[in-house]
């Protein structure tokens, strides 16, 4: 069963507080409702230079956007990366 945690600030500057906050390990990745990921990327974009590189990736976690609308609007699922 997955679970979603609130985020407080949809933003790059939020995101990463919330890794570093949450210690989400390298290569692991945040889903994002389609609204936020859309949110996230408009704010990407006004704080610097054309369109962002996809996959995002912040502080090497990537981040996505929620494909099957199970991710409610303000939360993020964390998917952990499977080591082998």
């Amino acid at each position: 069963m997955s679970q979603f945690n609130f985020l407080h600030k949809m933003s790059v500057a939020g995101i990463r507080d919330y890794i570093i906050t949450h210690r989400i390990d390298h290569g692991d990745t945040l889903v994002l409702s389609p609204q936020d990921f859309e949110n996230l990327i408009q704010d990407m974009k006004a704080s610097s230079d054309g369109i962002p590189d996809i996959p995002i990736k912040i502080l090497n976690v990537i981040v996505t956007q929620d494909s099957t609308d199970t991710v409610p609007t303000g939360k993020v699922q964390i998917v952990k990366n499977e080591k082998f």
